[in-house]
């Protein structure tokens, strides 16, 4: 059930940032606290407060889209979203398909990004339409030390780069048939990353801005705002530019404070924060365009 309680507990006086130099260090947080037990909504507000830095509000706001979307998913541990392929080289890295045995799926090809390669626990795997047909999509998951599965990583990612990224191979990986899903979970993924990165970045914002301020309680607006969206079965998409354009305010004001150059790798790592804008304005567009029609 959705609710407020965390943020009343940040009132409280019960949650803060907590310093974590690796992404070991707040994986090892995230469990002491519980966070992968709580509501995504929770999950989202939480693990932004107690983030030290941008590569960990992702990852609040990512786990709690991937929980979300994927009821099934285990709470414990962390999973990745493994949907996107290599379009430079399919030959040598061609995409993941299911082979039938006759009692399950035999899983092979390749992925192009996880995220917490190095520390992941349990993989969602894309499987594409072979005719193009996105809605066609399934998907399925895996756990990393299933046979079959090998994860490397990425040496310097250019973006949250303390996150280790990487890359995912499958050869044979046995499939139970009552593991494949169809698309509506991909879907669901896909229309709430966004609110739910953008609820974490909120939360992050929130615990660091002078408590009490006219800042805080726009901050709180916008979580509570973002938290109803979340709820929407279909999105209204001129309020969520409406909401958008606040947090992209809020942030503008956030980073008129000298304190920023506390934050690891903030210059290059902040376009978290404006990630989304360009695409959930031209929504807007085309939401006026279908009401005007």
């Amino acid at each position: 059930m959705t609710n407020l309680a965390v943020l009343e507990q940040f009132l409280n006086g019960e949650h803060g940032p907590v310093p974590c130099a690796t992404e070991q260090d707040y994986y090892r947080l995230w469990h002491a606290r519980g966070i992968g037990n709580l509501a995504p909504t929770d999950i989202a507000i939480l693990g932004g407060i107690l983030a030290d830095r941008l590569p960990w509000v992702f990852t609040a706001g990512y786990q709690a889209t991937l929980h979300n979307a994927f009821t099934s998913l285990p709470p414990d541990g962390w999973a990745a979203f493994a949907a996107t392929e290599d379009a430079h080289d399919p030959q040598t890295h061609p995409g993941t398909s299911l082979r039938n045995n006759g009692q399950g799926y035999f899983l092979n090809g390749h992925k192009s990004w996880v995220a917490h390669s190095a520390v992941v626990d349990h993989l969602i795997v894309t499987i594409n339409d072979p005719e193009g047909d996105k809605r066609r999509a399934r998907g399925l998951i895996v756990q990393r030390d299933r046979a079959g599965v090998t994860l490397t990583h990425r040496e310097q990612p250019r973006f949250l780069a303390q996150m280790s990224q990487g890359f995912a191979k499958f050869d044979d990986t046995l499939v139970d048939q009552g593991e494949v899903f169809e698309f509506e979970s991909i879907r669901q993924f896909g229309r709430t990353e966004a609110k739910f990165v953008m609820l974490a970045s909120a939360a992050f914002l929130l615990a660091r801005v002078e408590d009490s301020s006219e800042l805080q309680d726009r901050l709180f607006t916008v979580i509570a705002s973002l938290v109803t969206l979340i709820g929407e079965n279909e999105t209204s998409a001129q309020v969520y530019g409406r909401v958008d354009r606040e947090l992209q305010r809020c942030v503008d004001l956030f980073e008129k404070d000298d304190s920023l150059r506390h934050i690891p790798d903030y210059a290059t790592d902040s376009r978290l924060f404006r990630m989304y804008t360009d695409r959930i304005q031209r929504r807007v567009g085309y939401a006026r365009q279908d009401a005007n029609a």
